[in-house]
């Protein structure tokens, strides 16, 4: 009972508030360097060609050299000490991206395999062999508009080529690749991740800097070769887990899974939806809070049985271990149990006053191993999540301790560190914030380490003790209802989901808000002497002064000029697309959205639209898809769609002007619709057909507008980014016929293909680019194609936002110049 009692008193201990706060310890900057080096090294590295990577991997190398040596003249009084921190730096910094680089180079990634590139460059179709790096992965497009129309289903896995047929003969090769096929090209039997499987395919490639090299597209069935020779027994556990779980009350059978092991296939959208606006979407996804966990609770229980600190370690490490091959290897889980390891070992070496130190090495670890996590959202989360906590939590905790229970303040400042730290990423990914973020976080937060303690023990006793794992499951499985249903609660509160600012101004504010922060905490104090904090707090000063006194309110003062009349605009996006039409009294329907929210934003205040009757995403890339937040900034949108080639369970989504969650519906051809005065009819992608990739997937749809004052009505062909066999296989079946304006494919790329115009035969072709763009768009070939068939071209790099209108000879265009809307 004493020990009870102290736990109590700990627990709801405030400190005086006249207490003298103690100062933060100087910040162990080492770890950043080595952080910051590895993540551009690896940002950077992944879009390099192995020729272009050793030159960088050498210089990289020498330049950390040049560090230590200038280091190593400071050590002899050759140097002040003043430079010592920059030369730190340097050599770090330079050797953490050197030691990316060459793990590059020696994976062999970069490696263009010559097969495979001639196939991807002829269109020709290939004989390969490939192993299954993941399970394949199911994307169903469902017809809202036709009724009785069935859907279609499309798979795609991650794979590693082995062979490819050449002359009659197997040649090696081993590039990453990503592999879709219809379900009617499904081999017989389950595909698990280790199969091996041949087919016949069209190859295509990737965009710089993918994971996977090449798309391969099946023209014919799979054939299973080989199957995975693995022990399936954990898989077997978590089947029997999620079957065991079904039987819990809704939402309880839907999270457990995913709050446990990450499997987040029993929720429905609905709950996803309300899960992301609550801000506890995290929850159903295995990350180092889990880890923690389980290895948290296996260390007390160690200390509790008398065991020494070296033992204590190793059964802590070896029960991680574990938990990794229970709830799958998968990426996440990777990073999550190298992080909690490289912590355990650091407080097992009594260095967590270095805690940012042991961040930067578990990141350098990680992006060693896998440097493609460096552009990944969840890692760069994850990272500044945790550097969140560890350099603001305690010191916040502190602060807060004077006001609430010791157990409030720690929860609190722990949701609030890495909220804000969080912040700059997440206003990228989706300009919003979750206005109940940290008092729903704060909620739940005692029930997480009874849902992952109990939830993990059933998976593992379920098998051999069912009538114990039934019991842990529902121990799990009742707070795990409570989670739940206080996320739809709260995701239907008003104003849950709260819009930001869009572009660079959002931006810069969420990054003043965070060195705001750490100013507030005390670690960069305004009195301090030394010439880097006084430099740091001048430019908050600044940022935050012309971001809120300045740029925001004068901005509204400024008057935009507008467009009254017009049916078509081509927005002036950059290297995107971004296309509205003038739906009369309904508002307008968007086609796309460009990469940049102010982007879009600006383009459609000047043409005066507030409301949006239809928004398409024609494809899941982020120069279709980025500027969502600019299209929902102030309007309400009606119908929100889109088409996507994987991931069909997590689609997009927007809050916008009456304040509602809207995620968009997946379409497929057959889908028809109308707002106002603008019809449209989806052609593409079809049931079954070539899917080289997201481009493919685009939606290619026929719109036709209504003239106003006038009984005349001018089509359009929206086509995304479809590629030529695709587009090739529409025009084959005959759904692809006159249009008079054609939106030229891929902004104009070679890929694109030449039989689109001549089948069209359009009077407007409108080519939505980026002015010296990277890519070569528009491509000869394609402009070539164009005027062969005497289309008049308008491009945006040109001519920035391009507006057609309806005069007294017909079709008028005319355009606002390339830097109008930027």
């Amino acid at each position: 009972m004493g020990r009870l009692a102290d736990f109590l008193r700990a627990l709801l201990a405030r400190r005086p508030k006249d207490e003298a706060e103690p100062a933060p310890g100087p910040m162990d900057l080492r770890g950043g360097w080595s952080l910051l080096g590895a993540w551009i090294g690896a940002s950077a590295g992944v879009r390099l060609s192995q020729a272009r990577l050793i030159p960088w991997a050498l210089g990289l190398w020498l330049a950390a050299g040049i560090g230590v040596l200038l280091l190593l003249r400071r050590r002899h009084g050759q140097i002040g000490e003043s430079a010592t921190p920059s030369f730190a730096g340097l050599a770090l910094g330079c050797g953490a991206a050197a030691i990316v680089c060459t793990q590059l180079l020696l994976s062999g990634a970069g490696l263009v395999d010559p097969a495979l590139d001639a196939a991807a460059h002829n269109g020709s179709t290939v004989r390969i062999q490939l192993e299954l790096t993941s399970a394949p992965s199911t994307s169903t497009v469902t017809n809202r508009f036709t009724p009785g129309a069935p859907a279609h289903t499309q798979f795609t896995a991650d794979a590693r080529s082995v062979a490819v047929s050449s002359n009659g003969r197997w040649v090696r090769a081993a590039v990453p690749v990503r592999l879709s096929f219809a379900e009617s090209k499904a081999p017989n039997g389950e595909l698990s991740t280790g199969s091996t499987v041949e087919l016949l395919a069209t190859v295509s490639s990737s965009e710089p800097g993918d994971r996977q090299q090449y798309w391969i597209n099946a023209a014919a069935p799979l054939q299973v070769v080989g199957v995975n020779a693995a022990p399936s027994v954990f898989k077997h556990m978590r089947e029997r887990f999620t079957d065991n779980s079904a039987a819990l009350p809704h939402p309880a059978r839907a999270l457990l899974p995913g709050m446990v092991f990450g499997d987040r296939s029993p929720m429905d959208q609905e709950l996803s939806t309300a899960m992301k606006v609550a801000g506890l979407s995290h929850l159903s996804a295995v990350s180092g809070a889990n880890c923690a966990l389980v290895l948290g609770f296996v260390l007390a229980l160690s200390r509790s049985a008398g065991l020494g600190r070296a033992a204590t370690l190793l059964l802590g490490l070896a029960a991680l271990l574990g938990f990794v091959f229970l709830v799958g290897n998968e990426p996440s889980v990777l990073r999550a149990a190298v992080m909690g390891s490289i912590a355990a070992v650091g407080v097992h070496a009594n260095r967590g006053r270095n805690a940012l130190a042991t961040l930067g090495l578990a990141v350098l670890v990680l992006l060693t191993v896998d440097p493609w996590l460096a552009g990944e959202p969840a890692f760069q989360l994850s990272t500044m999540a945790t550097a969140g906590i560890v350099l603001m939590g305690r010191r916040m905790a502190q602060r807060l301790n004077r006001w609430l229970p010791a157990f409030l303040a720690e929860g609190t400042a722990v949701s609030v560190a890495a909220q804000i730290a969080c912040l700059p990423v997440l206003v990228t990914l989706n300009p919003s914030f979750s206005l109940y973020s940290v008092p729903a976080n704060l909620l739940v937060a005692p029930l997480i380490p009874l849902i992952t303690v109990a939830g993990t023990l059933g998976v593992v006793v379920l098998v051999p003790l069912s009538v114990l794992g039934v019991a842990l499951i529902w121990v799990a499985g009742m707070p795990t209802m409570v989670v739940g249903l206080l996320g739809i609660w709260i995701a239907e509160l008003p104003g849950a989901l709260r819009p930001w600012p869009v572009g660079l101004a959002g931006i810069l504010l969420a990054w003043s808000i965070l060195v705001g922060a750490l100013i507030a905490l005390g670690y960069v104090p305004p009195t301090a002497g030394h010439w880097r904090s006084r430099i740091l707090l001048a430019v908050q000063s600044v940022v935050t002064g012309v971001l809120l006194g300045l740029v925001l309110p004068l901005t509204a003062l400024v008057p935009v000029p507008v467009i009254t009349d017009w049916i078509i605009a081509a927005c002036d996006v950059g290297q995107g697309d971004g296309m509205v039409l003038n739906a009369g009294a309904a508002g307008a329907v968007v086609v796309d959205t460009g990469k940049e929210p102010a982007a879009m934003n600006a383009c459609l205040k000047r043409l005066r639209v507030k409301n949006v009757a239809a928004l398409f995403i024609s494809h899941r890339h982020a120069d279709h898809d980025g500027g969502i937040a600019g299209v929902a900034a102030g309007r309400t949108v009606s119908s929100f769609f889109y088409s996507v080639a994987d991931d069909p369970a997590d689609p997009p989504y927007l809050a916008d002007a009456s304040g509602q969650q809207k995620t968009a519906t997946q379409l497929g051809s057959g889908a028809t619709g109308s707002a106002g005065t603008v019809s449209w009819n989806v052609l593409g992608p079809i049931p079954g057909g070539i899917n080289t990739g997201e481009n493919d997937a685009s939606l290619v749809i026929r719109f036709e507008i209504q003239v106003p004052g006038a009984d005349r009505r001018v089509s359009l062909l929206a086509t995304g980014d479809m590629q030529e066999e695709a587009m090739d296989q529409l025009i084959a079946q005959g759904t692809i016929t006159h249009a008079d304006i054609l939106k030229v494919s891929h902004h104009g790329a070679a890929n694109g293909g030449v039989r689109t115009a001549p089948t069209v035969r359009p009077v407007l072709a409108l080519v939505s680019v980026g002015k010296d763009n990277t890519y070569g768009h528009p491509s000869d070939t394609a402009l070539r194609a164009l005027e062969e068939n005497n289309v008049r071209v308008m491009r945006t790099d040109l001519s920035g936002t391009i507006i057609v209108g309806w005069g007294d000879r017909g079709l008028s265009v005319s355009s606002l110049g390339p830097s109008a809307t930027r």
